[in-house]
């Protein structure tokens, strides 16, 4: 049930959600499917806005939203260009689509339905201003002076987790400054990605076709993203592409690295706030779809048993990190390797692998963006002599 108005005095809940992105209306979901009261606060009047998301999810991430239909889906992409900052580049490209562009608003808001039909209550226009224990109930105080009451807590209120660190759950290891436009834009191949390596210390920039000629650009950098977004849009390459103006902005920030917990007394967090999000592309989609699942189950049954303990909501801690865990930490690797590289370092690694059709091959056969270590040691067991060095990236990256 959506709901615009709720009398102030009313029976508790059993699990309230704060944030209804992908995180929020999965856990929502589940915990609803789970038999426990479920309300879902979000702070803005429409689910899916503001967009803060690059919307490229991988055969992983689609498969986990579990949505019927692919209305959300705008592009199918089946390739990638990667450009060093010296100008080289590694083209490849698989047989099937393994990833989808989609618009976040029309994902966001299918996700939401789902959680509704499972049984969960929404409410929109809710920003929760504060959260305090008392008891074996939190109580969440809402603008405007009014308090709701639920047994336990999921925050899935993004990257700023105002309301998590006030549970006291640390903040991610490192937040980056990312921005994005898109702009009517030449493509020059709709069901290809370009990445450039180099183009900002932190990620990389990223051109995301959503059609013949449009496209989201974007990239994430230790700081001032959209700085280093302007200097990136008046690259030759990317300059003379454009052909009008932007017809959306979107900045925000990116979190990477899970702090050592997730958990406290009759609160969990999840997402973005967890800093559940791949510190190899940036996508946050799909290991946040995984954990919310656990964490509304977790949340659900604790509630239910009436036991919402730190030590009981352990569970879920354990069980994302069993599964999410290594994958994330592999990334956090990567991420650290590539941003210790030099710019000469970058054009001789993509220029091996330009020049390895055998890799290439395995890139297009087992390229996964959402667990890119199962590449990485594929990739590994096809190193001559000459891969050297990337061998050595690849081992430090794999621990």
């Amino acid at each position: 049930r959506i709901s615009g108005e709720v009398p102030h005095l009313r029976e508790g809940f059993d699990v309230a959600i704060i944030g209804a992105g992908p995180a929020g209306s999965m856990a929502a979901r589940y915990a609803a499917k789970a038999k426990a009261r479920t309300l879902l606060l979000e702070e803005h009047p429409a689910v899916g806005w503001p967009v803060q998301c690059a919307g490229l999810l991988g055969l992983g991430a689609m498969a986990e939203s579990e949505l019927p239909g692919r209305s959300s889906v705008l592009q199918e992409m089946r390739g990638a260009a990667i450009f060093s900052p010296g100008g080289s580049r590694l083209d490849f490209k698989a047989r099937a689509p393994r990833a989808s562009v989609v618009d976040r608003r029309l994902f966001d808001r299918a996700l939401a339905c789902e959680a509704l039909r499972a049984g969960a209550e929404m409410r929109l226009c809710s920003p929760v201003r504060g959260i305090r224990r008392e008891g074996e109930e939190s109580v969440l105080s809402l603008a405007g002076g009014e308090e709701i009451r639920a047994s336990i807590v999921i925050s899935a209120e993004g990257v700023r987790g105002r309301l998590a660190r006030q549970g006291g759950i640390m903040p991610p290891e490192v937040i980056l400054s990312g921005a994005q436009v898109e702009v009517p834009f030449s493509v020059e191949d709709p069901e290809s990605v370009e990445l450039h390596l180099g183009a900002a210390p932190g990620l990389f920039a990223w051109v995301i076709p959503t059609g013949e000629e449009a496209a989201r650009i974007g990239l994430c950098a230790r700081s001032r993203g959209w700085q280093h977004l302007q200097r990136f849009l008046g690259q030759e390459g990317i300059r003379e592409r454009i052909l009008g103006s932007a017809t959306a902005i979107n900045v925000g920030g990116l979190p990477l690295g899970p702090p050592a917990r997730t958990v406290a007394e009759g609160l969990l967090v999840v997402g973005d706030a967890a800093g559940q999000v791949k510190p190899t592309s940036g996508g946050g989609i799909y290991p946040a779809l995984v954990a919310a699942k656990i964490a509304g189950r977790v949340a659900a049954a604790a509630a239910l048993e009436e036991d919402c303990s730190a030590r009981r909501l352990q569970e879920y801690d354990h069980t994302w990190r069993a599964i999410l865990g290594r994958e994330l930490e592999i990334g956090m690797r990567a991420n650290r390797m590539l941003n210790r590289m030099s710019a000469a370092e970058l054009d001789d690694v993509l220029s091996y692998l330009a020049a390895r059709p055998g890799l290439i091959k395995s890139i297009e056969e087992h390229g996964d963006i959402d667990r890119p270590s199962r590449l990485m040691v594929r990739m590994l067991r096809r190193l001559d002599w000459d891969g050297l060095k990337l061998a050595g990236l690849l081992r430090y990256a794999l621990g």
